[in-house]
């Protein structure tokens, strides 16, 4: 009987420096720029760093096991005495002193043990975010994978494939091909497929003219919606740019005799710091059956209307209408229980599209800050008119075409998806406020016009690559301008996505300017 073929341990079946592949892991989480995650929501999105660390210790053989090729060793030698004797200075101080020890000594790594050490340390700087793309990290890891697989077999020249069957958001192929291996990789699921088909071929292939030409096409698409939509986006005086409009949604109290129409508030405080800052006031008006609104500013303890300084007024109550879900009427004191709030959102397919309009956001010009105004009728008719275009656009659109707003239903067995479904909000359009809708709907029409454009280009898969990086700008922006974006006391942005739909709770939205 023929033996059996027997193989050296990889690096990961011997050691891992799990700890420093931790904590770059967990920074990667705040890294934005130039990450993968901002092309689109992935749930299960696995760390780069992490990855990239796992490939490289899977494909690489352990030095010091018996059965490693000696071909391996010497060309692992070499990458780490260059390290050694030019490279200490983008080495982290965990991986610094094997290597000044290797510079002052020839033969340091002429130890197999201290040779697996290094590659060990040499990975761990090698997962880290910073070193991604630097050169050196590069070169090394490609020699290093090249000199692995043809030491174990593999025919000169070519390259070892990474296959991941469910490769979801493309992080262990785009590593496998950063290392220098090749990847296949595939999915179910069409979203994934798309991201990989970005990832790993429409990128690698046309590089920055593809980023160029995106970039172009995307000032094209913004200049032509806003000649479009210009005039949904009203300013109150010369010079102020809005930048939110911050709405609340609505039910009718269902106290005895009531039946004032209550805005779903978290918080009056629009903007808070130690010694000032901006709250909605509520003001209830029983008899009209509706609760006004008044902006009050505060500096140090003294409270004043924020149209006239010198009107003082007393301290107003910072509590909001929501707690628990229930909701208080500032009218009557009423709570409406949780249940029949319930009732009335879903009635209404979750109330983003008849919500109030709190509270507009600018900027001004030769102002520093942010500025908060009432609702003008200007702003109101505004809203009236992305009602009419977007159901005139729903009308036009003919039997059998795509819909120009999202209408597909939710699926009742996504655990994401069960607390906006009990909200009513049981088609994706439910999401978004029709200016929202009409919005999103003009950006697909100029891409579209985009792909007509670039079908009879010289290469016409890069005209695919173009729209597809479009495609994924746009479910980014669908997910930004949407009813779930909050606006905190701070004045900042907080988006709640789909992947993690947390709506019931934001009563209160803001709808970004773009």
């Amino acid at each position: 009987m023929a033996e059996p073929v027997r193989y050296p341990r990889r690096l990961i079946e011997v050691d891992l420096p799990i700890r420093r592949i931790s904590a770059h892991s967990r920074r990667e989480k705040s890294i934005r720029h130039g990450h993968i995650s901002t092309l689109h929501i992935w749930w299960a999105r696995r760390p780069l760093a992490a990855c990239r660390a796992v490939v490289c210790a899977s494909l690489w053989p352990d030095p010091a096991d018996d059965l490693c090729p000696a071909s391996f060793r010497q060309a692992a030698r070499e990458q780490m005495n260059k390290w050694a004797r030019g490279r200490l200075s983008p080495l982290s101080p965990e991986s610094y002193a094997r290597f000044d020890a290797a510079a002052k000594d020839a033969k340091h790594f002429d130890d197999d043990v201290e040779l697996r050490k290094a590659l060990l340390d040499f990975i761990a700087d090698f997962a880290n975010w910073d070193n991604s793309t630097i050169p050196e990290y590069l070169e090394t890891s490609r020699a290093l994978t090249q000199a692995a697989h043809e030491a174990l077999g593999g025919a000169h020249g070519t390259k070892p494939l990474v296959v991941d069957p469910f490769a979801g958001g493309g992080s262990i192929p785009l590593e496998a091909l950063r290392i220098g291996a090749d990847a296949f990789a595939s999915d179910l699921n069409p979203v994934a497929v798309l991201l990989n088909k970005v990832v790993l071929e429409y990128i690698p292939r046309y590089g920055e003219r593809l980023a160029e030409e995106v970039r172009e096409w995307g000032r094209f698409i913004r200049r032509e919606t806003e000649k479009e939509l210009s005039d949904l986006y009203p300013s109150a005086e010369k010079g102020e740019q809005v930048i939110a409009y911050l709405w609340a949604r609505t039910i009718r109290c269902e106290g005895p005799g009531c039946g004032a129409e209550v805005p779903l508030v978290r918080s009056p405080w629009l903007a808070k710091k130690s010694d000032r800052g901006i709250a909605l006031q509520l003001v209830p008006r029983p008899r009209t059956k509706r609760v006004d609104l008044k902006i009050l500013r505060r500096r140090g303890g003294t409270w004043f209307d924020q149209d006239d300084e010198k009107s003082l007024v007393p301290k107003p109550s910072l509590a909001g209408t929501v707690q628990r879900g229930s909701a208080t009427c500032p009218c009557c004191g009423y709570s409406t229980p949780v249940g029949r709030v319930r009732e009335q959102l879903k009635a209404r397919r979750g109330g983003a599209a008849d919500a109030r309009l709190l509270c507009v956001v600018s900027t001004r010009d030769g102002e520093t800050g942010r500025h908060y105004r009432l609702a003008t009728e200007a702003d109101h008719a505004a809203v009236r008119r992305a009602e009419k275009r977007l159901a005139a656009l729903l009308n036009r659109t003919a039997v059998g075409d795509l819909p120009p707003v999202p209408d597909e239903p939710l699926d009742v067995r996504g655990i994401r998806h069960t607390w906006a479904m009990i909200y009513g909000l049981s088609r994706w359009c439910d999401f978004f406020t029709p200016r929202q809708a009409l919005l999103l709907a003009t950006f697909a029409k100029h891409l579209n016009r985009q792909g007509q454009a670039e079908s009879n280009a010289e290469i016409p898969d890069f005209g695919m690559a173009i729209q597809s990086c479009l495609a994924l700008a746009l479910g980014r922006q669908a997910d930004a301008l949407s009813s779930c974006v909050t606006w905190t006391p701070g004045g900042e942005f907080q988006g709640h996505t789909f992947a993690r739909q947390a709506l019931p709770f934001v009563w209160d939205f803001a709808e970004v300017n773009p």
